[in-house]
């Protein structure tokens, strides 16, 4: 419980009282959306809709955020930071309606429900396209940092290109960096004495880097289990080390469960039952954490660290700061949970949505964070999806998620291990807004733009 009051204790110092309400605007302010990708892209679509000037400021030269793949890993030709997690050969592992965007359908065609990164990434191309939204977008703009002063947000960004330092103002402020953006690198006892290679997932591009070589992969997460799909066949020995519980699809062949690691070795590790391996490579699939390093958190009215961001009142709008919204870092949430969010968002940097009180929405942000543990504070979670719309869109006219979506994730969150390899043969087809119907049925085509 300790840890839990002295996260609320921080909160509370960043908390002033009093009542805020956010009353219609008098003039419709500049906003400014962090990150191009899929959360931005469908924000900045939402603004233009509304009649809002905007900019949205992205560190690459490129659209589509961790959906573009580079073999570059590290920092890109302007030596910013690379923050895409994309690699060759990736395939969603939600099936797409989750991720088909308002009014700009995928084509028809007879193609597998998981479609592949790159096939996504065109889907973000042409999304960018139809709704003229590159012509909003300042590429190669670092932001570094997001301090409040008076009414306003000053965003202030380096152009990679020439390293200059720009500030600009700004009326509201989005948040859409992306959560798959910073590597959580945990540190295993002895990890310095290993001799082979070690990486984090974040910086997994290709299977044939490892053809012929033995491979542990740490972690039980959705890359985790992909890697395994993709390594399995083309190294000498597959050894994955997790905790799960859970019944997960058999493997024959070179795949080796193994507990915990011990700790490592300078050739292998030893794992918690005292057994050993050795190894040539150790890809830590061991997830994200958050990371806003641009926020000045004496003037946003938030605090942060790896597990958390808060207090956002439904996982969305800064309490303190209302005109400061994070679309996207809801933690376990589809694609169209964060159109909604951007939806939202316009409508609120419109005039539009009528918010509580200050100390309202402090309180029912601090009654739901009480009962949490750090890493929960910003749950949404797959099969909360209607219950989270419910609640968000609740007096706006902004359509919610079909309820059928969240059915299907509640019957089947678990084919991503229980049957990893396999899952993606499942075709899912939309009966109407609550049923829908799975059959195995493999489809060679994932994606359909290449019909």
């Amino acid at each position: 419980m300790g840890h839990r009051t002295c996260l609320i204790f921080l909160c509370l110092l960043n908390y002033s009282q009093g009542v805020y309400m956010l009353s219609q605007l008098t003039s419709r302010p500049r906003v400014c959306i962090i990150g191009a990708g899929y959360s931005g892209l469908a924000t900045a679509r939402h603004m233009i809709d509304y009649g809002l000037n905007l900019t949205v400021f992205e560190v690459s030269n490129y659209i589509g955020g961790t959906w573009r793949y580079t073999p570059r890993v590290g920092t890109d030709e302007y030596g910013a930071p690379l923050f895409t997690s994309a690699y060759k050969d990736l395939r969603t592992n939600s099936f797409y309606p989750t991720m088909e965007l308002p009014d700009y359908p995928f084509p028809a065609g007879p193609v597998s429900s998981f479609l592949s990164g790159p096939c996504i990434y065109k889907y973000l191309e042409g999304y960018t396209k139809q709704f003229n939204l590159e012509k909003y977008i300042q590429f190669r703009s670092l932001v570094t940092n997001v301090e409040k002063v008076g009414d306003n947000w000053k965003v202030t960004y380096m152009k990679t290109g020439t390293k200059q330092n720009v500030s600009e103002e700004c009326g509201f402020v989005v948040v859409a960096n992306g959560e798959y953006t910073a590597p959580h690198v945990p540190y295993f006892a002895k990890q310095e004495d290993f001799k082979g290679k070690m990486l984090h997932s974040h910086d997994y591009r290709d299977s044939e880097d490892y053809r012929g070589l033995r491979v542990l992969v740490v972690g039980a997460g959705p890359s985790a289990f992909d890697l395994a799909a993709h390594l399995i066949n083309v190294t000498s020995m597959f050894i994955h080390s997790h905790h799960l519980d859970a019944k997960i699809q058999k493997v024959y062949g070179n795949y080796k469960r193994k507990p915990d690691i011990k700790h490592f070795t300078p050739t292998g590790a030893v794992f918690v039952d005292d057994t050993t391996e050795e190894f040539d490579v150790a890809i830590l699939c061991t997830g994200y954490r958050y990371s806003f390093p641009f926020l000045n958190y004496q003037s946003s009215g938030v605090t942060s660290s790896a597990k958390y961001i808060m207090p956002l009142y439904n996982q969305l709008i800064n309490i303190n700061h209302p005109t400061m919204t994070f679309v996207g870092t809801g933690k376990y949430s589809i694609g169209l949970v964060r159109d909604r969010q951007g939806h939202y968002s316009a409508q609120l940097a419109a005039g539009l949505v009528k918010l509580p009180s200050k100390d309202e929405m402090f309180q029912e942000w601090f009654d739901h964070a009480k009962h949490q543990t750090p890493k929960e504070i910003n749950l949404i979670g797959y099969e909360n999806t209607a219950n989270y719309m419910d609640t968000l869109l609740n007096g706006t006219d902004i359509p919610g998620v079909p309820l059928v979506f969240t059915t299907i994730l509640r019957n089947h969150i678990d084919l991503w291990y229980t049957e990893f390899l396999t899952f993606r043969n499942y075709q899912i087809n939309l009966l109407n807004d609550t049923e829908y119907e799975m059959i195995v049925k493999p489809q060679k085509k994932i994606c359909p733009f290449d019909l």
